[in-house]
């Protein structure tokens, strides 16, 4: 039986969550509703449950700042949150599970999934630590990205990031600093993870960091060399959007 904790300060929110789980999910017992980041703090911090669902907005604070404020965290969370194209695009980049409000008993079905092969495997929380340093930290370049790998996760700084190189569905990372490793993503989910980071898909099989790039030799579509070295075709179908790119860094 997985003991479960409701942090959310939206009554209906808690009472729908508290009914699917009683009728879909009966090995899941809430043993503690939370109304506010207060009380979710004076609750957790004395008691540790399998799992917390956890709200992030609850005005006049969040979710985030409630795990601050714990430090030590021993339970697993999935976040619930209306769509916050800021905090979605912060758990993707974290590879944090998280819900959108309103959802039902097939979508917290999956998360479920995912929670109950997370907590079999007792990985550490390397990822809840990895979102709540990219919430804080003041500029782009210190955001952190969890990639997964065979082993668990890596955590690489975007800025460490050189390029990214298709192999249909895997992608292999290239760094400023370590050895590349080869993540199990299509460049396609890599392309949509780090586009806002200043990245562009340059050719098929290439996605490139623009703050990376020593050189760009024109030509049909041309040639972006790297500052690892490396030289990157730029296809004739995405010169144009590239070279806008560029002008807007």
């Amino acid at each position: 039986m997985y003991q479960v904790v409701i942090v959310d300060d939206e009554a209906p929110q808690q009472e729908t969550l508290n009914r699917i789980l009683k009728e879909h999910f009966q090995d899941y017992r809430v043993v503690k509703i939370c109304s506010s980041v207060e009380e979710g703090v004076e609750y957790l911090g004395k008691n540790k449950p399998d799992l917390v669902f956890l709200d992030v907005m609850m005005p006049p604070s969040n979710g985030f700042e409630m795990l601050q404020r714990l430090g030590d965290i021993s339970f697993e969370i999935i976040f619930t949150t209306s769509f916050d194209h800021f905090a979605i695009q912060a758990f993707k980049v974290a590879a944090v599970d998280y819900l959108l409000k309103p959802f039902g008993h097939e979508e917290l079905g999956i998360s479920i999934k995912k929670f109950e092969e997370r907590f079999a495997l007792k990985h550490p929380m390397y990822n809840i630590s990895t979102l709540l340093q990219n919430i804080n930290v003041q500029t782009s370049t210190e955001i952190k990205i969890a990639l997964p790998v065979l082993t668990g996760f890596v955590f690489a700084k975007v800025n460490d990031i050189v390029r990214c190189e298709s192999d249909n569905t895997y992608t292999t990372f290239y760094f400023t600093n370590s050895k590349p490793i080869v993540v199990a993503r299509s460049l396609k989910e890599c392309e949509d993870l780090l586009a806002i980071y200043d990245f562009c898909r340059v050719h098929n099989s290439h996605m490139v960091n623009l703050r990376h790039i020593d050189e760009y030799i024109k030509g049909d579509g041309g040639q972006v060399n790297m500052s690892d070295g490396a030289k990157v075709e730029v296809s004739r179908r995405k010169k144009d959007e590239f070279l806008a790119a560029l002008k807007r860094i």
